[in-house]
């Protein structure tokens, strides 16, 4: 049912508006309180109160009046309620943040890069740039041509990663949790504000990875791969029966377990380049896997793989 935009109620007197304001306005009603709203919109209308009983017909009117006006009120501050105790990952859904074209030349050569790489678990004080996340996220999952093939291999093309980025101290973007599209080079935001459920989650017993200004978690669809048309996971065929059948019958192998090696590859492309920013980072894997999923709400088959916390360098690294 379309809800109008305006009530106008004409009286001999003077005229009363009461707006029922649209999603795209509801900031207005977000910032006031309920009381406030009420007391603003019933202003207009308070002669209405000044009743004339010796004209029972007029009296009737106008109690049918003011009660329309304060359904449409109520309306008003009930939609503003729902909209006010959504939770910030629903608010921020729909939201898309275009991130900075990531460069391809110029840096660190890879064998430089290669010959420095460190695991380093300590971090200094200031946060990343938007584009050093930029890049670190391209390294790890990017396109690079037109077909859609990315940074790192992936068995058979089939790109099963997912790339999540909790930022606490990034210059240029909210602190928040949230979802890279390879595709359109872009996050696209799950939660805004106070990341520190999720930083405690993907820190388990390891208190340095809280000090990390932003934190890459790599995530596989597990079933996805499992469900790949034409391969039967665990097939034992020996000998000159192993060509034999139809299809990709893959000895004595899991079709799943190609996504954890997709997922080492691309944990080192962004390794490497953290390398070449000048970074620090390491690879972890001591995490509460069952808390991180639940909090970045993975679909059924979709599982939690590798955490890479990403810093600056500290003055003195303890090796």
């Amino acid at each position: 049912m379309e809800v109008q935009d305006k009530i106008t109620i004409m009286t001999r007197a003077s005229n009363a508006s009461v707006w029922l304001l649209p999603a795209s306005n509801r900031n207005w009603a977000k910032s006031c309180s309920f009381l406030s709203i009420f007391q603003q919109a019933l202003c207009p209308i308070r002669h209405y109160l000044e009743l004339d009983t010796s004209n029972v017909g007029e009296t009737l009117n106008k109690f049918g009046i003011i009660a329309l006006v304060c359904l449409a009120l109520l309306a008003t501050v009930v939609m503003a309620a729902s909209e006010n105790n959504s939770t910030i990952k629903a608010d921020a859904s729909s939201q898309a943040i275009k991130l900075p074209e990531p460069r391809t030349d110029g840096g660190m050569t890879v064998e430089k890069s290669l010959q420095e790489r460190r695991s380093i678990r300590s971090f200094g004080k200031d946060g990343l740039t938007l584009n050093e996340v930029s890049q670190l996220l391209w390294a790890a999952q990017g396109v690079t041509d037109d077909k859609g093939h990315r940074t790192a291999p992936s068995a058979m093309a089939r790109y099963p990663l997912q790339v999540y980025l909790l930022a606490d101290n990034v210059t240029g973007l909210p602190a928040g949790v949230y979802h890279y599209s390879p595709e359109g080079h872009n996050l696209t935001i799950m939660a805004e504000g106070n990341v520190e459920e999720y930083y405690n989650a993907t820190a388990g017993f390891e208190a340095w990875i809280k000090t990390a200004p932003a934190i890459f978690v790599i995530t596989g669809n597990i079933s996805g791969m499992n469900q790949m048309p034409g391969l039967q996971p665990g097939n034992r065929t020996t000998g000159s029966n192993r060509t034999s059948g139809t299809g990709n019958q893959m000895p004595r192998q899991d079709p799943s377990q190609w996504v954890y090696i997709d997922a080492g590859a691309a944990a080192e492309n962004l390794l490497l380049e953290v390398v070449s920013l000048d970074l620090a980072s390491t690879y972890t894997a001591g995490f509460s896997a069952n808390k991180t999923e639940e909090l970045l709400g993975l679909p059924s088959g979709e599982v939690p793989i590798g955490v890479l916390p990403v810093g600056r360098k500290a003055q003195s690294l303890p090796f």
